[in-house]
């Protein structure tokens, strides 16, 4: 039997999204296409609806998306303009960490539908900020995918064999006569 189970397939599907699911693939796409807008523009203010007409979101995602952006500290609201937001850090500032760790804190209640993706308007193409953040968090989840893979392929599962036979416990009678020799090797 070959030393790895794992079929050319699965890997592809596998690598195809940060570790495999499909769902957070698409919040950090979202995420990241959102906030590269947001980048792109800084230190000027987006509203929503620019938003809207831009990324084919619809209002209420855009708005819950922002806030949660601005819980974790990488969007502020402008109190004189409602539905108006602009990056609370430097630009520069932004990484695909805080994409995650986003994505990871809006994880959808069971039951709840994670934020759809937008379908391109018939004869219009994707926009090229929407495609350069697929692309960018794409070859993130291959990376992050094949380190993933890397660590996991050094724990072999004989650890646990060993540490089962580990835990069984000698017979009494060897216990006792390991306690007696320990006795007469210190005499």
């Amino acid at each position: 039997m070959p030393a790895t189970c794992r079929t050319q397939e699965n890997v592809l599907m596998t690598e195809d999204f940060i570790l495999g699911d499909s769902a957070l693939h698409q919040r950090l796409c979202a995420i990241t296409e959102i906030l590269g807008k947001f980048v792109a523009c800084a230190p000027r203010q987006l509203s929503i609806w620019h938003l809207v007409e831009s990324t084919g979101r619809s209002e209420f995602d855009l708005e819950k998306l922002c806030a949660g952006l601005a819980r974790a500290a990488l969007l502020q609201s402008n109190p004189q303009v409602a539905g108006s937001w602009s990056l609370a850090c430097a630009p520069d500032q932004v990484t695909l960490e805080d994409v995650f760790r986003c994505a990871m804190a809006e994880q959808p209640a069971v039951g709840q539908q994670a934020l759809p993706v937008p379908l391109p308007l018939s004869g219009h193409r994707p926009q090229r900020q929407q495609h350069d953040a697929d692309l960018l968090v794409t070859q993130a989840a291959m990376a992050i995918n094949q380190s993933v893979f890397l660590h996991l392929r050094q724990f072999s599962l004989d650890r646990l064999k060993i540490s089962s036979s580990a835990s069984f416990a000698a017979p009494r009678s060897s216990r006792h006569i390991s306690r007696r020799s320990a006795s007469v090797a210190r005499v």
